[in-house]
């Protein structure tokens, strides 16, 4: 009787399609959290903190998601142009920031130079995994990401989004869940608004009022994010909220007896708030034809082969023993994907 229920239940579980569960991993967002954070060293003394923290964080989001397909997500060369565009604000003050603050390296520039060289060896161990990379000259991975996140939720499919940017909680659906390694928690649609305090829909209206600090793009001064949830209470339960309804409020609220001033600084402000909209909003994302063309080929195309005797050579080179204190078992756990 025990075997026969065994049975039952194989037939009840049908098999796993490639992309039923797609995991979408911020690659530079991964890379430069590992790379500001973890020490490490190798035994010539180079710091290999970048690539060593980032493959421990693939491992463990692989084990305990069990995603059928992995694709790590890169900038491309001038990705964030077009933004920029729009306002040459947009990420500005990247440009002279530093990464690291416990004195590694001298200056600027000579951070700038290892954190590239570990982005292509990072890149070289991510050859030998069997999951994919995308990266597409004058494209950021924020819109590449929301693209396919888009597409495999309209199909019905599970998402899984890695990174600790909150710009793709305005991409969460019952679908599409978003893991911020950080705080090492995952947020879904039942559970987001708990931490941003109205739906994911309306998430980026809120933010096109608020600014951006780590976009550098400035808000509507003295509106906090108490005051939106005060006067737009809609934005907790209207999925079809907009931000037509923050300018009407602002203009009834105006003709009142004694208004509120901040009502009067959104409307000075609207060229902000419109602008800050259009820069964060994932949801209208244009991919040109070429560059939908190279995204629908790798989303389509079967999972690379496991190498493991090109992973291992690699940390051979890197003076590396190994990435955690077992690494033939800590490859293992990408070889479900090749099963699929």
């Amino acid at each position: 009787m025990a075997y026969d229920n065994i049975l039952k239940n194989l037939k009840q579980t049908p098999p796993r399609a490639l992309n039923d569960h797609i995991m979408l991993i911020d690659g530079m967002n991964t890379l430069i959290r590992s790379f500001s954070l973890l020490k490490a060293m190798n035994p010539t003394g180079n710091h290999v903190g970048g690539f060593v923290g980032f493959l421990r964080s693939l491992g463990y989001v692989t084990r305990i998601f069990d995603p059928t397909r992995i694709v790590v997500v890169w900038d491309g060369k001038g990705g964030s142009g077009n933004r920029q565009n729009i306002d040459p604000n947009y990420k500005a003050q990247r440009a002279n920031a530093r990464i690291t603050h416990w004195g590694l390296y001298d200056t600027r520039e000579e951070e700038q130079e290892a954190l590239v060289d570990q982005l292509f060896r990072t890149q070289d161990y991510l050859e030998c995994l069997p999951i994919q990379q995308i990266v597409i000259e004058k494209l950021e991975a924020d819109d590449i990401i929301a693209y396919l996140a888009k597409r495999a939720s309209n199909g019905g499919k599970k998402v899984t989004i890695v990174s600790s940017d909150k710009d793709f909680f305005q991409l969460i659906d019952n679908n599409i869940e978003v893991y911020a390694p950080v705080k090492k928690k995952t947020f879904t649609y039942e559970n987001v608004k708990e931490d941003i305090g109205v739906l994911p829909q309306n998430y980026n209206i809120v933010k096109a009022l608020l600014g951006d600090n780590s976009d550098n793009l400035q808000g509507v001064k003295g509106l906090g994010i108490k005051t939106i949830l005060s006067e737009w209470k809609s934005f907790t339960y209207d999925i079809n909220a907009s931000l037509q309804d923050v300018w009407d409020h602002c203009e009834t609220q105006l003709e009142q007896d004694k208004p509120k001033k901040i009502f009067a600084k959104i409307l000075h402000n609207w060229d902000r708030v419109m602008t800050n909209y259009e820069l964060m909003d994932l949801h209208n994302t244009s991919l040109d034809d070429n560059e939908v063309k190279i995204v629908e080929e790798v989303i389509s195309s079967s999972i690379p082969d496991l190498q493991t005797g090109a992973f291992l050579r690699l940390l051979d080179q890197d003076k590396i023993e190994g990435i955690t204190k077992n690494t033939e078992g800590w490859l293992e756990t990408f070889r479900d994907l090749t099963k699929v």
